[in-house]
């Protein structure tokens, strides 16, 4: 058990951080003689600390007010607060009175600096995050909305554009411009074949004609 316990180890202001609000720290004394504390911070104009300075008996406690003042604005979600808060507790001789530390503090951090037991407070302001953080999702949530909306849109007139084209195209082509090439090729050689047969049965019926009517006038 240490001789002396400071507390806390951060100072948390919840908002509204534009209103006067209350933290505490706590001294207890476990040692077997008087000691004597005073409290500094990095920013006094926006902290009152009541006491400041004071003694605390052997095995007692004190509760200390740390009033914060305010600030102009909401800070944003991104502050970052650095103000901290520096306890310094030295023995006290037994005859010292709280209203004499303040006065007195300079002589008892002479005589017994070695017997310093000090402690660093931070400060931290409590901003709305959890609010900001719900709003994120929820943006996010509107934004794919959005995208399958027009996800949908582009999907409608891409269907209606290729609709369209397949009614100005003809849905039966000409029979001979479906047939395969090969079948072209064989009807075009049957149509040369059947004339050239048909134009020697021509050219023998000629000769045969010219021979009978040869023989008859003979």
């Amino acid at each position: 058990m240490s001789l002396v316990e400071i507390s806390p180890d951060v100072l948390e202001f919840k908002p509204p951080l534009t209103e006067q609000s209350i933290e505490y720290m706590t001294i207890v004394n476990n040692a077997p003689h008087n000691i004597a504390f005073k409290v500094k911070t990095t920013a006094p104009k926006f902290y009152c600390v009541r006491p400041n300075a004071a003694v605390v008996a052997p095995g007692e406690s004190v509760e200390i007010q740390v009033i914060f003042l305010g600030l102009a604005e909401e800070p944003s979600a991104e502050y970052n607060c650095r103000d901290k808060f520096l306890v310094i507790t030295l023995p006290a001789p037994e005859d010292l009175e709280i209203k004499d530390v303040s006065s007195s503090w300079s002589q008892l951090e002479s005589a017994h600096s070695k017997e310093a037991i000090s402690k660093k407070i931070k400060v931290k302001y409590l901003v709305e995050q959890e609010e900001q953080e719900n709003e994120i999702p929820e943006e996010q949530e509107k934004i794919a909305q959005v995208q399958e909306a027009n996800m949908e849109t582009l999907k409608s007139e891409n269907d209606q554009a290729q609709k369209e084209i397949k009614e100005t195209v003809p849905s039966t082509t000409n029979v001979e411009e479906s047939k395969p090439a090969s079948t072209v090729k064989d009807e075009v050689s049957s149509e040369l074949k059947s004339d050239s047969t048909l134009n020697l049965k021509l050219l023998l019926g000629i000769v045969l004609l010219a021979f009978i009517i040869r023989w008859f006038y003979n």
